[in-house]
C-alpha cells in the first residue's frame, strides 16, 4: 500500500511539472508570434516610408483590420548628408497587461527628391529600348 502511495506521489508531481512546462510553452509560442508580427507591421510601414505612401515626417496612429490592436511611431530625424534621414519605427500592442514593442530603424532617401511609386511611369514598348540586352 505504501509503494502505491509514493507511486501516486511522485506521477502527480511530475503531472503538475509537465503541465507547468506546457503552459510556459504555450506563453513563449504567444511571444514569438507577437514578435513576428510586430515585425512584419514595422517592415510593412518602413517600406510606405520609403516609396513615399506615406510622408517622412514624424507621426503616429493605429493599424486597421484584424491589426487594430497594433499601434505605430513613425520617428524621422535628419542626418549628416542631406535628404539622408533615420527613419524609426515602433510598433507596438498591449498582451495580458505586457506591451510588446518591436522598432526597426533605417536610413532612407527623401522620397519626394527622387519620387514616389506613384509618380513612376512605364516605358513605352514602342520606343525599342529593351532592358534584357537582346540582339
Amino acid at each position: 500500500m505504501i509503494e502505491v502511495l509514493l507511486a501516486l506521489a511522485i506521477f502527480l508531481t511530475a503531472l503538475v511539472a509537465i503541465a507547468r512546462l506546457v503552459d510556459m510553452g504555450a506563453d513563449l509560442e504567444l511571444e514569438a508570434r507577437h514578435q513576428s508580427r510586430g515585425t512584419r507591421l514595422a517592415q510593412a510601414k518602413l517600406a510606405e516610408v520609403e516609396c513615399g505612401a506615406i510622408p517622412l515626417e514624424s507621426s503616429s496612429g493605429t493599424f486597421d483590420g484584424d491589426d487594430a490592436n497594433w499601434s505605430w511611431t513613425l520617428t524621422v530625424q535628419n542626418y549628416d548628408i542631406p535628404n539622408l534621414y533615420l527613419v524609426s519605427v515602433s510598433v507596438s500592442r498591449e498582451v495580458k497587461g505586457q506591451t510588446v514593442t518591436i522598432t526597426l530603424s533605417q536610413l532612407m532617401l527623401d522620397p519626394s527628391v527622387w519620387g514616389t511609386a506613384g509618380e513612376a511611369t512605364r516605358p513605352d514598348p514602342a520606343s525599342g529600348s529593351s532592358m534584357g540586352g537582346g540582339s
